[in-house]
């Protein structure tokens, strides 16, 4: 990122998110931008095929428990939750997820299968409490908010499954990690700086894939609806689908 001027990182501790998509949704008559929607509906749908595909199926009906990182209001964890067994919500925003827990909060029952879901304050950069590992993990659009992104990936590689000599698992029992963020190759985006004030930094696609393929062993380039990309891609919105943690 030579001569590439980076912008400072904001404090969203307060800040809301959860305004913006309502604003969205009162300007446009959607609460996720269409990119951030079809991220979240491919993993979604990544969840079923999995599920489906399996060599048990229909006999074991395997769902995925998944943790989404800087989840804001909750509306994308809602999405994930239709083919999950259980979503967990963080993000640093009190607000977001003080509307979060208000609204999508979900139990599991006694009597019928319901997915659950629960939204907890964590600011990834400093959280040094052990936490559980999942099957998938999210982490849409919030590496571009971040200064020190590296401990982002560190947090996330935490939540990443191990087996009992704790080493991580390698493919197909490993944790499925899925990290989009824009692309810095698109026509509409700044090139000298970032186009949104609210973003410190953004990346070409070869440099976040540098970037990811130092801290996991197997990495994919997608676009948002989940299309296998080469690096030269100039879409809009880049996923990474990363696998053991190095």
């Amino acid at each position: 990122m030579e001569n590439y001027q980076e912008n400072k990182e904001l404090d969203y501790s307060q800040y809301g998110q959860y305004k913006t998509n309502l604003g969205l949704w009162e300007q446009r008559g959607q609460i996720l931008y269409p990119s951030t929607r079809n991220v979240y509906e491919f993993v979604r749908n990544y969840c079923r095929d999995f599920v489906v595909n399996h060599p048990q199926y229909p006999k074991f009906k395997w769902k995925p428990v998944i943790c989404d990182v800087g989840c804001g209001g909750g509306f994308g964890s809602n999405i994930l939750s239709q083919e999950a067994e259980y979503v967990w919500g963080i993000d640093k925003d009190e607000k977001s997820i003080a509307w979060a827990k208000e609204v999508f909060t979900r139990h599991r029952n006694n009597i019928y299968f319901t997915p659950e879901m629960q939204f907890q304050v964590i600011d990834i950069l400093t959280e040094d409490r052990e936490i559980q590992a999942f099957d998938i993990i999210t982490c849409v659009e919030v590496l571009e908010h971040i200064d020190d992104y590296q401990k982002a990936i560190n947090f996330i590689k935490k939540l990443c499954k191990k087996d009992k000599k704790g080493q991580y698992l390698e493919p197909h029992e490993a944790t499925k990690v899925f990290i989009s963020t824009p692309n810095r190759n698109n026509a509409h985006a700044g090139k000298d700086t970032p186009k949104t004030p609210k973003h410190v930094r953004e990346w070409s696609p070869d440099e976040l894939y540098k970037i990811l393929t130092d801290n996991f062993k197997y990495v994919v380039i997608m676009n948002s609806k989940g299309e296998l990309c080469e690096l030269n891609m100039e879409e809009d919105t880049m996923l990474f689908k990363c696998e053991t943690p190095r």
